[in-house]
């Protein structure tokens, strides 16, 4: 029944969003409290070969490191989402999941060693509706259950400044304060960074209305098996014998501007826009980067095997409380006006959890087994990937 009541609640929400007729004319400044807040998630609860969007009911092809609610598996819909009795992320009514790849050294002998990452993550929900969707009387509406989406591409190793999904991706070189002193990088930099390497990725924020990121009208990401129903660890070279993903990209967009920008008539609805800020402690190993000969090339890579950095990419699957969310979208509290500080959030307030309740959060155990910590021999990584 928690899928359908929240079904409920958020049709209410699309209805009211679209009940009124968009004028001939008309201009409207933008409001001056629109939503804006910083969801903060003290650490991953779990680092796996898991991907329920993309290889539900099956280990993943890569590693990677997952913040949010503990009901994370083969496996996930959004019922399963609402039976989390933790999260490692500042609302305890926010049961949803955010994952990325993770990163490695690759020393000189071939071997990998993992980069710790530090901090969390950062989530910004931004509104970026524009005067447009004012006059057509439309909201910005929460993730309705079973949403999920992807932003990146795994496969990607060129850059295409065009192409507005290369652009979603950013690399930031903080200096030793942690402050930004570079231009922004579209893939790893050839550079030590000092203060750490910051990675954000910008989500599309168009929808088309319908979609919720699968293949059927169901929004179960697949039925039960044996991968999900065992909490058993499964063998470390496991793996899917097809490379299909169980994701379909059609429902979302980015709006004409990336950021900001008018959304395509095929996709006339606001969702929050997500934007991932990830940092990792790149600058413990400065002291083993080669300043010549062969080993001049960058030499950070990410659990999929990608060198480059363009083929950095990241998952969300939603949990929200579909009601509680919505509430917070409207609140001038959670506005622009606060800088995206959560803690002024109002509907939020007695649902905060403190960075300390967040990192004592107890992890998942590891449901791939093998190991991805410290230093990895062989030249493979987590899944048997190689470099490409």
């Amino acid at each position: 029944m928690i899928l359908l009541t929240s079904l409920v609640v958020w049709l209410a929400c699309l209805f009211t969003a679209t009940s009124a007729q968009e004028p001939t004319t008309c201009i409207k400044p933008q409001p001056t409290s629109q939503a804006f807040f910083v969801m903060g998630c003290g650490k991953p609860i779990t680092v796996d070969r898991l991907d329920p969007i993309v290889s539900p009911g099956r280990p993943s092809q890569h590693l990677h490191a997952v913040m949010g609610g503990s009901a994370f598996d083969f496996d996930l819909d959004y019922n399963k989402t609402q039976t989390s009795n933790r999260t490692t992320c500042a609302v305890s009514k926010d049961l949803s999941n955010y994952w990325v790849p993770t990163v490695y050294f690759r020393h000189q002998n071939g071997s990998f060693e993992a980069v710790e990452q530090v901090g969390g993550i950062n989530v910004y929900y931004q509104e970026r509706m524009d005067w447009t969707d004012y006059c057509a009387g439309q909201e910005l509406l929460a993730f309705p259950p079973g949403f999920r989406m992807m932003a990146g591409d795994t496969t990607r190793r060129d850059f295409n400044s065009s192409n507005i999904q290369d652009r979603a991706v950013e690399f930031i070189c903080l200096l030793t304060d942690g402050q930004e002193g570079l231009p922004p990088f579209h893939g790893f930099p050839n550079r030590t960074c000092d203060g750490g390497l910051q990675i954000r990725i910008r989500f599309p924020s168009c929808w088309d209305g319908v979609g919720l990121g699968t293949f059927s009208s169901s929004s179960s990401s697949s039925s039960s098996n044996s991968s999900s129903s065992s909490s058993s660890p499964i063998g470390s070279n496991s793996t899917t014998s097809s490379t299909a993903s169980a994701y379909n990209p059609s429902h979302v967009t980015y709006p004409s501007r990336l950021d900001t920008g008018v959304c395509p008539r095929t996709h006339p609805y606001r969702i929050p826009a997500l934007l991932y800020e990830m940092t990792w402690n790149v600058a413990a190993f400065n002291s083993f980067r080669s300043t010549g000969g062969d080993h001049q090339q960058q030499p950070f890579v990410f659990s999929n095997g990608d060198k480059t950095g363009y083929g950095y990419h990241a998952d969300f699957f939603n949990g929200w409380d579909v009601e509680l969310l919505q509430k917070a979208l409207r609140d001038p509290s959670c506005g622009n006006e606060t800088g995206g500080r959560i803690e002024q959030c109002g509907t939020f307030k007695e649902f905060l959890q403190s960075n300390e309740v967040q990192n004592g959060v107890v992890g998942l155990e590891q449901r791939v087994e093998g190991e991805w910590r410290g230093v990895l021999e062989g030249e493979e990584l987590p899944g048997g990937v190689r470099v490409d």
